[in-house]
Order: C-alpha cells, then sequence, then structure tokens
C-alpha cells in the first residue's frame, strides 16, 4: 500500500498520504519559489490526487500528482466529486453527464457551490 508522487518526471514513493502530500508540495515550492496555497482534487474513481501551487488566486506551474491505492474503505459521506466550469451552466452539466454514467449512485448527501479564480466549481458529495 504505497502513494506514488509524480513531478517534473521523478518518481517518489511513500507509505501514507501525508508523506506523499508533504513531498509535492516541497517539490512544487522549489520549483517554483513562493506559493500562497494549494490546490489539491481528488479523483475518486482512480484515487489519485493532483496538487498544484496557487498564487495570488490562482493555480501555477505543474501538477504533481499523487497515485495511491484501491480505496478499499470508505465513510458512508465522505465521497466527493468536484466539478469546474466556465460558467455554472457548464459546471452542472458535467456534474449530471457524470451522474448520468453512474447509477450506482441513487443519493445526493449535498451540493457545494464556489466562484474561484479557475471558474465555477461545484461539489456533490454522494453515497453509492
Amino acid at each position: 500500500m504505497a502513494f506514488r508522487v509524480e513531478y517534473e518526471g521523478e518518481v517518489v514513493e511513500f507509505a501514507v498520504l501525508d508523506a506523499a502530500l508533504d513531498c509535492a508540495r516541497n517539490a512544487i515550492v522549489n520549483d517554483l519559489g513562493r506559493i500562497d496555497g494549494w490546490s489539491v482534487e481528488h479523483d475518486e474513481e482512480i484515487n489519485d490526487w493532483y496538487v498544484r501551487g496557487v498564487r495570488n488566486g490562482r493555480r501555477v506551474g505543474p501538477t504533481a500528482v499523487i497515485t495511491g491505492p484501491s480505496p478499499t474503505v470508505w465513510e458512508e459521506w465522505e465521497r466527493r466529486v468536484v466539478f469546474v466550469g466556465q460558467t455554472p451552466a457548464e459546471a452542472f452539466a458535467m456534474a449530471a453527464a457524470w451522474l448520468e454514467r453512474r447509477p450506482d449512485i441513487t443519493v445526493l448527501g449535498d451540493v457545494g457551490w464556489h466562484h474561484t479564480a479557475d471558474g465555477h466549481q461545484l461539489r456533490v458529495y454522494y453515497r453509492g
């Protein structure tokens, strides 16, 4: 059970996610210098995390990809997927298309809405 960090052609493995996230953040800071914050997105279907630096409210630089082991245990409302569109309609259309491909999802727990520097972000919490 290892987490694999890939950044700019370098690959490192860690036993725990926190160490992998720290490695990704350090690699980004070493590459870009000053960072105001982090953008971390998780793709549940393949269990990968995408880490980017944020400066002045915008994502900057290359993405560090953390590949995790296949998830085996989920809390009831822990599953979440995020859609970012240029318009609210685009974000909702992406969510609708994704839900249409997932007939096993029968219950939504919550929907969150955020306007970010990258566009309109829709977060859908669900139970499979």
